[in-house]
C-alpha cells in the first residue's frame, strides 16, 4: 500500500482528519479511529500489518482484530478511489 500522491490531508477544527483529492474533488472525514490508523500507516510506511500492531497496542486490543479493522478500512479507500 502506498499514499496517493494527490491525497490532502488536513485536521479540521473539531480534530477530525479530513482526506481530500483536488484531482477528483472527492472527501472523506475521518472519525478518531480512522484518524489512528491513517497516522499509523503514514508511521509505518503504509505498512498494514505494522499499523494494525501500533493500533493494537494503543487502544489495547487483539492485534487481529484491528488487523481486520485497518484492511477494512484499507479496502474502503480503495474502492472509494475507483
Amino acid at each position: 500500500m502506498r499514499n496517493e500522491p494527490d491525497v490532502v490531508p488536513r485536521v479540521l477544527p473539531d480534530g477530525f482528519l479530513e482526506l481530500a483529492s483536488p484531482h477528483t474533488g472527492k472527501s472523506h472525514r475521518c472519525g478518531p479511529k480512522g484518524t489512528m490508523m491513517w497516522l499509523a500507516l503514514q508511521r509505518s510506511n503504509w505498512d498494514a500489518e505494522r499499523a494494525s500492531l501500533e493500533v493494537a497496542e494503543q487502544l489495547n486490543v487483539d492485534p487481529a482484530g484491528t488487523r481486520c479493522d485497518v484492511d477494512a478500512w484499507i479496502l474502503h479507500f480503495h474502492e472509494a478511489a475507483r
